[in-house]
């Protein structure tokens, strides 16, 4: 992990006390720290990075995962108008 990853990584955690590898760990689902989960991290990163860290870090993949699910909470609707967007362009390209 490259040093501005672990920056932008520190920034939207910066009122918990969690390394960003653990943070990477609770993205992937691993129970690493207590009263966290996945959907928790990534709406974090998705509420909290910007597009290009957010793409670079956290990655469309485990974005689409879980977007249905996690949608909802997002308190930015142009955010989420943002995301559905990125997302609707990379299935029809990869439908293609």
């Amino acid at each position: 992990m490259t040093e501005k990853a672990k920056e932008a990584i520190r920034r939207i955690l910066w009122d918990y006390r969690i390394t960003p590898e653990e943070y990477l760990k609770i993205l992937d689902g691993e129970d690493c720290a207590p009263g966290f989960d996945r959907l928790w991290a990534l709406r974090r990163a998705v509420e909290g990075m910007n597009y290009y860290d957010l793409i670079e870090i956290v990655g469309l993949d485990r974005i689409a995962r879980d977007w249905d699910a996690l949608k909802p909470s997002i308190r930015s609707r142009s955010r989420v108008k943002g995301i559905d967007y990125v997302l609707g362009k990379v299935s029809l390209s990869a439908s293609r």
